[in-house]
């Protein structure tokens, strides 16, 4: 019955997605200019001579090809432009698709026509901007900039929001050129109404500093969303509302103006149907933009991150999830030289979890399994806030003053029960914090001449964290390795206050030697100052536990001084940039009065290159090696309660881990034969690698870390690529990872390898104009080995999802997920699956949308996942959200 069941939905589906593809026919030629040499980038265009619409159109390849397939039986005029040639028209009614047609383009010293014809062509490529007119590869039925960017070819869009162009990640989106919360990807893609977007502009190698543009490496990709002038000037957006048996609800708001001097974006939400619009996630990853100087020079402080501990809540993993959010970003230029901007995000949010595990201990002897199950209710209330200000009093100057702030208040309440042989244990845990910072960063550009470049750039920030836990459990914990008093039940507290102040400044000196070749001078220095209070107490005794091994009380001092150069050199199509930088450390750490110090000097080089090897294909490989060195809850040697059976202890004696990368990236992307292939290969070499040292008891654990000789290394690839055909695109790919670590347990030397490789197709095709259907697989497998234990995991999971607009603004869209989880050491197989349903209806020209939602019809319970640490491999079991159904009302403002 239940593959009956999945058999039914998935023919279903594919009844509703019955073929009637469209027989085009190609039309193929080659664009030279008068000397017989291939143009790239130009546009052409066929214009169906009865309809005055767009019949078809491509750009040009390196070698000046193009193809376009087009429905026999019309006329067309086709058009050929390009800048700085005149535009070159031609009737057609008839054709053959293997016969190549020639054109020749004379040039055209005025070229006005041109830009104006080139604004309404659906791609246009000039320099490093690549533009695309959105109305050329949408329907009209997007509701998002997420659902336009994902018809236009070369864009990805994850169900996070982060968006690759061609392979790459964009690191920053901005709105008719203005900062978008701080370029955000994914409050971007999932807020900006698709009714007001008319182009995407990629922009490549971006840099909005003009002293410094072309100068550095970072190769960061932006997104420009252009709006439709009948959004600027005026307040657009759109407001939703919605209900559901069971108590559900949901709200969300967008308001947007935009005038030319003041920009004003209005992001509200509130839901407890696991519409995620900000996650704690969201708030640990936005830094503001104010990212550390040393981090360029090859230095890295490991601040311990302030999310340990705290379980992340994600709709597949998740019983009941409950936002809250409200954003206000704004920009406001008074004139062309200054310009400020800022936004201001508060969010909440609610969640509960729970979970079924099997965890396999790596020890030294066989009883090593047990069953933990786990209930966790997850809380947060966050907030953070930036503000910029830059000033450009002429274009070789660039000076910018930025401030951000971020401050939680998280909790946690976790309920375990624990089952390891012969012992029962019952576990009640609570941790929470309230951690802010504050960040301040100074910049200063200034190009005296066409040869010389100066910067300077100034860091300020402070960090504190106050992590509390309290443990209680009806069993004597960690027996044997820490002592207490007997109780029925053990109750015991834990606090934390953890102090980081950074200071970092730089200065950058480049020397143009010519259009080729530049020189850039680096002088830097890092300044980290951290304290670390803590102690450990038994509640609920008569006397006082002898907990003193429990007690922290340090202070850690780190500066690094550097001085580094970087030469970069282009010789035709071939980039080359080597760099060194020599650094001078220093640290030193106070614990209970006992003072330790010790510096050294080392020599970090790195090596960028880049072969364009025609202009649409590219090969770039990139060296670096990077000094690790750990922060102060590393070094602390009082012990730390971690988990219900792990305590940590620091290890002072640490010295720095010396990473080396190399990483080689390869982009395809053709206009003419409409492949895109995109592939990535990294390998790391960790020397004296930091690593976790673990010593068991029955399942407790006394964990540390130390500097290990054996090398650590990993090797990750990726393999992409997609094809569009006339009336339909396929695509697919594959990622690898393997990795050899070493570790201590039980004083003995483990050695710990995983090799992780997952595989993706996906099939996109429209059916009777009106029916789109994506078809995709995906088969994930990991295989976990140590020393002391093994096992595999594999996960197939075929999808489908159906887009069908149904009659005048009548629209039904479905997908449909089965997953199939094989355990091979316990010779257990699982299957779970998922089935979402939404019909909506909005009339024509109408501002109303009206809209059914039924998430998860199938009414599955859990998902299961697996994970591997140095010391444990676990197979996990999490409950999920239940079926719930939604009713919701849109006005579009």
């Amino acid at each position: 019955m239940v593959f009956l069941k999945r058999f039914a939905v998935i023919g279903f589906l594919l009844l509703i997605a019955f073929p009637s593809f469209s027989q085009n026919k190609n039309l193929i030629g080659q664009v030279l200019d008068s000397l017989n040499q291939p143009i790239a980038y130009a546009n052409v265009v066929a214009v169906n001579q009865t309809t005055q619409k767009i019949g078809g159109f491509s750009i040009t390849d390196g070698e000046g090809r193009f193809k376009i397939g087009l429905a026999p039986g019309s006329d067309y005029l086709l058009r050929v432009s390009f800048v700085g040639y005149k535009q070159f028209e031609l009737q057609l009614t008839e054709w053959k698709d293997r016969d190549q047609l020639k054109i020749i383009l004379s040039q055209d010293e005025t070229m006005l026509d041109q830009v104006e014809v080139i604004t309404e062509l659906p791609i246009t490529m000039q320099g490093d901007t690549l533009t695309y007119k959105t109305d050329a590869f949408t329907t009209g039925t997007e509701r998002k900039l997420k659902d336009v960017l994902e018809k236009l070819p070369g864009f990805e869009v994850d169900d996070n929001g982060e968006v690759k162009v061609q392979g790459k990640k964009v690191d920053k989106v901005t709105v008719d050129g203005k900062d978008f919360f701080d370029g955000d990807t994914k409050l971007a893609t999932k807020n900006l109404p698709a009714n007001a977007v008319d182009r995407v502009q990629v922009l490549k190698n971006f840099n909005e500093i003009a002293p410094v543009r072309g100068l550095d490496n970072d190769e960061s990709l932006a997104l420009n969303i252009q709006l439709k002038d009948g959004k600027k000037n005026l307040v657009f957006g759109d407001l939703t509302a919605g209900a559901g048996p069971e108590e559900r609800y949901f709200g969300h708001a967008n308001t947007f103006y935009y005038s030319p001097k003041v920009n004003l974006n209005l992001i509200a939400d509130a839901n407890n149907v696991g519409e995620l619009a900000f996650t704690l996630q969201d708030y640990f990853r936005f830094s503001g933009g104010l990212a550390d100087l040393a981090g360029k020079s090859g230095s890295s402080l490991s601040v311990s991150s302030e999310d340990l501990g705290i379980p992340m809540a994600q709709r597949n993993n998740a019983l009941d999830l409950r936002t809250d959010l409200a954003a206000v970003n704004l920009n406001y230029n008074p004139n062309s030289k200054w310009r400020h901007s800022g936004f201001v995000i508060g969010s909440a949010s609610k969640n509960k979890l729970g979970s079924s595990s099997q965890r396999t201990y790596l020890r030294t002897d066989g009883n090593n399994q047990e069953t933990l199950t786990s209930a966790s209710v997850v809380e947060n209330k966050s907030g953070l806030m930036k503000y910029a200000v830059t000033y450009t009093p002429k274009e070789e100057t660039y000076v910018k003053y930025s401030v951000f702030g971020k401050v939680a208040d998280i909790a946690n309440q976790n309920f375990q029960d624990s089952d390891f042989g012969q012992i029962r244990q019952q576990i009640t845990s609570y941790q929470s914090r309230q951690p802010y910072t504050i960040q301040q960063k100074g910049e200063w550009y200034h190009a005296p001449s066409e040869i010389r470049v100066f910067s300077i750039e100034v860091n300020w920030e402070k960090k504190y964290r106050n992590p509390l836990y309290e443990l209680t459990t009806n069993q004597k914990p960690f027996n044997g390795l820490v002592s207490m008093l007997d109780r029925e039940m053990y109750r015991f507290l834990q606090n934390q206050d953890i102090k980081t102040r950074t200071i970092e400044g730089a200065f950058n000196y480049y020397l143009i030697l010519n259009p080729t070749n530049h020189i850039n001078w680096s002088l830097g220095y890092t300044d980290t100052r951290q304290e670390l209070v803590g102690s450990t107490e038994q509640a609920d005794a008569s006397e006082e536990a002898d907990l003193e091994e429990f007690e922290n009380d340090s202070r850690f001092n780190f500066q690094d001084l550097y001085l580094g150069m970087t030469y970069k050199t282009k010789w035709k199509s071939v980039v080359i940039s080597p760099s060194i930088y020599l650094h001078r450390y220093a640290w030193n750490d106070m614990q209970m009065e006992d003072e330790w110090s010790n510096d050294k000097l080392l020599l970090l080089p790195g090596m960028y290159a880049k072969w364009d090897v025609k202009s649409n294909r590219s090969l770039t490989y990139r060296f670096s090696s990077q000094a690790n060195f750990m922060d102060i809850q590393k070094l602390a040697q009082g012990l730390v309660f971690s988990d219900y059976n792990s305590i940590f202890r620091g290890n002072r004696q640490l010295d720095n881990g010396l990473f080396f990368t190399q990483t080689l990236d390869y982009t395809h992307f053709d206009f003419f034969s409409s492949l895109n292939l995109f592939g990535n290969l990294t390998w790391s070499r960790k020397h004296h690698d930091l690593v976790n040292t673990t010593n068991f008891m029955g399942i407790n654990r006394l964990v540390s870390i130390q500097n290990i000789d054996p090398i650590n290394e990993s090797l990750t690839g990726s393999l992409q690529a997609d094809k569009r055909f006339q009336s339909f695109k396929i695509s697919g790919g594959g990622n690898w990872n393997t990795y050899a670590t070493n570790s201590l347990v039980d004083q003995n030397l483990i050695k710990n390898s995983q090799f992780a490789h997952s595989y993706f197709f996906k099939f996109t095709s429209t059916f009777l104009k009106t029916v789109e259907v994506d078809l995709g697989y995906t088969w994930d497998q990991n295989f976990y080995k140590s020393t002391y234990a093994k096992n595999t995991f594999d996960t197939h999971s075929p999808k489908i999802e159906v887009d069908w607009d149904i009659w005048k603004g009548l629209k039904l869209n479905a997908d449909y997920t089965y997953n199939a989880y094989f355990n091979k050491a316990a010779q257990s197989k699982s299957e779970f699956d998922f089935f979402n349903a939404f019909i909506s209806y909005q009339g024509k020209s109408s501002p109303w949308e009206f809209r059914v939602t039924v998430w998860n019809i199938l009414d599955t319970k859990s998902i299961r996942r697996d994970s591997f640490t140095e010391n444990l491999i676990s197979t996990y079991s999490y409950l999920v959200q239940p079926r719930y159904g939604l009713f919701t009302v849109k006005w579009d403002i």
